[in-house]
């Protein structure tokens, strides 16, 4: 937020860091108000004055030219030569003198016009960034100017602007007033308010206008008053020069005010055209769903049921908080107002404006919290500038719908509770001055508790904690003393699904593989598109079944209105990412959380999700390999199964109704007794649609299945003293049966001698059958209690081969 000192200074005096700002910088920085930006305006018209034309006669070379001598307040005349027509002897201009550097960084220098020497420019409007267009340069008529009078004063162009980062929870510093107040309490000082004076007519608003509140909940305080016969036109130059120093473009007179009221008190408004108002009655009520609404710049929404509205008799006309209609906007020809002043709760305002994506200086304050005490201040304020400004009769009295008005509660605090979260002794006189300044009503002291009533302009003040933070705050955080926390209590152990993920990052880490960190939301289009549906479409690997996709109530954007139901669509992005910026081959693990709707309940589980593309490259090494991705992300997964001492586990054929897994090559992991996840690699129609080279592999697992009893303490047995055998099988099967039931089954001959089974070949085609493969597997044979012998070698080589010629045949 950007503030005005020379606007501030009405409030407060600040006139002491005029001409230096640092010190007023610092204090609010060390206060939780950061000053991002100083701009000192009168810098940007440095060696600009105002000058008086005291000699004027034309150039001796050139008919279009003149040769001027100003007084520039020096004594002694300046020569300048002019090419504009409408100045003359006499005349009050404004001069840039040689070592100015004007708008657009147009530097001026002494310099030669047609062999005539000129000592600087006479400007215009268009020269000093006034105005877009100008004829002619600027000429006054005012004898009260002294020559040599910095440009920068004389036009009000000598402000100093702080831009400030406001954090969420300090809405009341959203205006001037709001940090004067601010500035009174850090510096003890007085704050004073503007006066409002004016002379209503005998017309009682309400047989003017009518207003009803149907919506007391989303909108517990609405006033309005009626303002006839104004005239609509220019500000004045103060109140163009105010708005412009913060970066608000002037638009007429009865705009500018309620703008100026709302940087002033932090108090949005809204004008209406009292002739555009159908009915001449107004009602505050929820939108229906669907209804269509133009704003007042021409763009259409579509409201949803719960968006609060304000209508007339027969139409909407604004939407509340928010932004004004189209048919109810100020026009050149606007002579009767309507003005409405209100107050709307925060959570109402920010759900409009962030669904519609309408982003105003109003949504921005209301949604972060207004002062409704202060309501009619702004009321009578406006009413009073307009009347000054804009002329016209204002209504008698104010209608004012407030059928609760807002209380706070009181905060108990003891002053040893203050010592003990502070970590230092604290004065009780000190601490009751600080929230005296802040604008705490202390209301008494009761069983060694202080009693507080917050101000109404403080809604992040509602727990003691609050005001502990903010003593801390004003009395400054660096008399906190520097101190190791007392260990009198054994600290807890971590969280079981905290010491999980830390085991799961750190295997994997040490694996090569880079750590992803994404949001828990995506685009529910792209989401549906990349999963082929739902999250449904995971049955059948072990993952709670999902109805439909949860989706986000209040999004950031479109782009972010679904949580995830897989970690995989999130990889995937990170994938292409990657691999667009050049990143030919990588590795990437993600543990977080997955959504979804089961049986009309939501839920959450924790995930790991894997993705392999593209081969390392190392020029010393022969990079030959042609092994598909997905076996190599099989090693991982079973390594990483083996760091968790489990013993056996199984691959079993999935064919996935997933969009972005090939349904030929996946498989879902069979480990204790469940079916946990899945590997895949990328479906062919994907890898080609996103124009990648490499090979893709994706795995994911429901974490907290995996690890419900890993990892285990694993259990030591005595080494066999006894040498070890090994024989290769060979056997010739339907493909349809898997290497991985072969293993298990001759694991299951003899769990006694048989200490290993692996796959070592796989053979298609040559003289095989159409529809068979032959699959090699070699044998671990091992006894811990004897060295095996020739004849129980041959009889379990025998029983092998039988059993499973008799299984796979």
């Amino acid at each position: 937020m950007k503030v005005s000192l020379n606007w501030l200074n009405e409030y407060t005096d600040v006139s002491s860091f005029f001409s230096n700002t640092d010190p007023l910088a610092q204090i609010l920085t060390d206060a939780g108000l950061e000053v991002d930006a100083i701009n000192d305006m009168a810098k940007n018209f440095s060696h600009v004055v105002m000058a008086k034309i005291i000699e004027l006669v034309k150039h001796p070379d050139a008919d279009k030219l003149t040769v001027c001598q100003v007084d520039i307040g020096t004594g002694e005349l300046q020569q300048i030569v002019c090419g504009a027509k409408n100045h003359q002897q006499g005349d009050y201009v404004v001069a840039a003198l040689p070592g100015a550097i004007l708008p657009g960084d147009f530097k001026i220098k002494k310099s030669k016009i047609r062999g005539v020497e000129s000592l600087g420019m006479l400007c215009s409007q268009k020269e000093l960034a006034l105005s877009d267009e100008s004829e002619g340069i600027i000429v006054l008529k005012d004898d009260s100017i002294v020559p040599g009078q910095s440009f920068a004063e004389h036009f009000g162009k000598n402000d100093v602007v702080f831009e400030l980062g406001v954090t969420a929870n300090r809405s009341d510093c959203l205006s001037h007033i709001g940090l004067a107040r601010e500035l009174s309490c850090l510096l003890n000082q007085e704050l004073k308010l503007p006066d409002s004076s004016l002379k209503a007519s005998q017309s009682p608003t309400k047989e003017i206008i009518s207003v009803e509140l149907k919506d007391e909940v989303n909108c517990p305080r609405y006033t309005a008053r009626v303002i006839k016969g104004v005239k609509v036109g220019p500000s004045p130059q103060w109140l163009k020069n105010r708005l412009e120093s913060v970066d608000i473009n002037s638009v007429n007179n009865v705009v500018d005010i309620t703008n100026y009221i709302m940087l002033e008190f932090g108090q949005p408004m809204h004008a209406f055209d009292l002739h555009q108002i159908e009915g001449q009655k107004i009602e505050i009520k929820a939108a229906e769903d669907n209804e269509v609404f133009v704003s007042l710049d021409g763009s259409e929404h579509k409201l949803a049921a719960g968006d609060l509205g304000i209508y007339d008799a027969n139409k909407l006309v604004a939407l509340a908080g928010v932004v004004g209609g189209q048919n109810s906007g100020i026009s050149d020809d606007t002579q009767d107002l309507l003005l409405e002043v209100a107050h709307f709760t925060p959570g109402t305002v920010r759900k409009t404006s962030r669904r519609l994506g309408i982003s105003t200086d109003a949504a921005y304050r209301f949604s972060r919290g207004t002062d409704p005490s202060q309501v009619i201040k702004a009321m009578e304020r406006a009413c009073s500038l307009i009347q000054e400004l804009c002329g016209g009769d204002v209504s008698e009295g104010v209608i004012d719908c407030y059928p609760q008005p807002i209380q706070r509660q009181k905060i108990q605090l003891a002053p040893t509770y203050l010592e003990e979260r502070l970590g230092y002794a604290v004065a009780k006189d000190d601490f009751l001055s600080w929230m005296k300044r802040l604008g705490c009503e202390f209301c008494g002291e009761k069983n060694q508790e202080l009693s507080f009533l917050p101000p109404s302009w403080r809604w992040d003040l509602e727990i003691k904690e609050d005001l502990v933070e903010e003593y801390g705050r004003l009395n400054g955080y660096d008399k906190i003393p520097e101190s190791l926390p007392s260990l009198s209590y054994e600290p807890l152990t971590h969280d079981a699904s905290y010491i999980q993920d830390r085991f799961v990052q750190s295997f994997f880490a040490k694996q090569g593989f880079y750590q992803a960190v994404n949001y828990n939301f995506l685009g529910g289009e792209a989401l549906s598109e990349f999963l082929g549906g739902p999250g449904s479409q995971f049955e059948g690997c072990g993952f709670l079944s999902s109805e439909e996709l949860a989706t986000v109530q209040n999004p950031l954007s479109e782009e972010y209105n679904t949580m995830r139901p897989s970690l995989s669509p999130s990889l995937y992005k990170n994938l292409m990412t990657n691999y667009r910026s050049g990143v030919s081959s990588s590795q990437i693990f993600e543990v977080g959380k997955v959504f979804g709707v089961h049986q009309s309940e939501y839920f959450e589980r924790r995930h790991l999700g894997l993705l392999l593309y593209g081969q390392s490259q190392n020029l010393w090494q022969n990079n030959s390999s042609t092994s598909p991705q997905v076996f190599t992300m099989k090693s991982y997964v079973e390594n990483f199964l083996r760091s968790l001492k489990a013993k056996s586990w199984s691959w079993k054929p999935w064919e996935p109704k997933l969009s972005f897994l090939h349904p030929g090559r996946s498989a879902t992991l069979f480990f204790e007794g469940k079916l946990m996840g899945y590997i895949g690699e990328i479906h062919p129609k994907l890898k080609s649609q996103s124009k990648l080279r490499e090979d893709v592999a994706f795995a994911e697992f429901d974490l907290e299945l995996l690890m419900r009893s890993f990892p285990k303490k694993p259990k030591l047995q005595e080494l066999s003293k006894y040498p070890a055998v090994e024989r290769d099988f060979s056997f010739v099967v339907s493909e349809s049966v898997s290497a991985s039931e072969i293993v298990s089954f001759i694991a299951k001959t003899n769990k006694k001698l048989i200490q290993n089974v692996s796959v070592i070949d796989r053979f298609v085609g040559g003289d095989l059958k159409a529809g068979s493969h032959s699959l090699t597997f070699r044998v671990l044979l091992q006894d811990s209690a004897s060295t095996l012998s020739e004849e129980v070698i041959k009889s379990l080589q025998s029983e092998i081969l039988t059993k499973v010629q008799s299984q796979f045949s």
